[in-house]
């Protein structure tokens, strides 16, 4: 008799987490109902404790059986990723790419890189895993992706990084807004203004609100929202201003927001990040290039015109470093990626 759990087990447990009956998992393991109740006894017998409780028919999880489930889970998953691979090995032998980055980078920026990459550089499989930003870096770390993007974060040994470009802030106002029109709006012209508050998922200090200030000279937040595309969906819709990065804003350009640039300078640094050492099965170099590219496209983009100025808006060369009220530098064009266009 086995001393610890096996791969039967583990199938057993699984089942009856996902179907909450010895029925449903004895179908979906194509065995006998007997055979399910005899190995979830001698489950039961190895751990020392109980992990289902029987309720009106069927059976209930414990704690303990969901903290089992999660980790069980974890590990399915990636049998599941193993297999679809050589699934698509049978048909072609494509390199697979895993990128773990934020999820408004996975809209805003990637879409056009994977089809530039795809079209001039090779015909990798893309596997985009969105996280949040410190869990972009703990699957770096943990070698679960080969590729990360993320706002800049504290340095972690072993991870290299490289600044992918540095987005000043946008104020995102309604169409109706007395202060849309303007092409740049400061602090101060928001005193007293309703405001939709994106908070900074990282819990740090927020930079926005602290330029804002406090008491009178302060805008009224009104609604706080922690996703980007709720509260560009709130300002659309008149309930208030929002300060964003360009790569949140991105998927409104073409609404009827108006985008302004947002004085006192507030930057957000993208950065891309890979673990030392370990040797890129794609082109790295040239996915951070089209990357930085995609950038300062987008930054270009996500600006509203004003009458008489070109639609597309002007970019500004990006400053290392925090840069506070600094004079913006007039960039050199560049070429656009797919999709970059209006």
């Amino acid at each position: 008799m086995a001393t610890k759990l096996t791969y039967r087990h583990i199938e057993v447990i699984r089942a009856v987490m996902l179907t909450g009956s010895v029925t449903g998992a004895a179908a979906s393991l194509h065995v006998t109902q007997p055979a399910i109740s005899h190995l979830l006894r001698e489950i039961d017998g190895l751990l020392a404790f109980s992990l289902f409780d029987r309720q009106a028919g069927r059976l209930v999880p414990t704690g303990r059986a969901r903290l089992i489930f999660d980790e069980i889970e974890r590990s399915f998953i990636g049998l599941d990723i193993i297999n679809d691979v050589c699934a698509r090995l049978r048909v072609s032998e494509q390199r697979n790419v895993t990128i773990a980055l934020v999820p408004v980078a996975a809209a805003a920026i990637m879409p056009p890189v994977i089809a530039e990459y795809r079209r001039s550089i090779g015909s990798d499989f893309f596997l985009i895993d969105s996280a949040a930003n410190e869990q972009v870096i703990g699957q770096i770390v943990a070698r679960k992706a080969d590729f990360g993007v993320a706002l800049e974060t504290t340095a972690v040994p072993g991870v290299q990084s490289h600044l992918l470009f540095e987005f000043e802030a946008r104020c995102l106002l309604a169409h109706d807004h007395p202060l849309a029109g303007r092409s740049v709006v400061h602090g101060g012209d928001l005193a007293g203004m309703d405001m939709i508050h994106v908070p900074r998922a990282d819990r740090l200090a927020d930079p926005v609100v602290e330029l804002l200030g406090h008491g009178d000279a302060a805008p009224i937040q009104v609604v706080e929202c922690a996703g980007a595309t709720g509260a560009c969906a709130m300002v659309e819709a008149g309930i208030g201003f929002a300060i964003l990065d360009p790569v949140a804003a991105f998927p409104f350009r073409n609404s009827r927001i108006w985008f302004a640039r947002f004085e006192p300078r507030v930057t957000f640094r993208f950065c891309a990040y890979w673990l030392e050492g370990r040797e890129a099965r794609f082109d790295r170099a040239a996915l951070t290039r089209l990357m930085t590219e995609r950038c300062r496209n987008l930054d270009r983009l996500c600006l509203s015109a004003a009458p008489g100025e070109p639609s597309s808006g002007i970019g500004r060369t990006p400053v290392i470093g925090v840069a506070v009220g600094k004079t913006p530098r007039p960039r050199p064009a560049v070429s656009a990626l797919p999709g970059d266009r209006r």
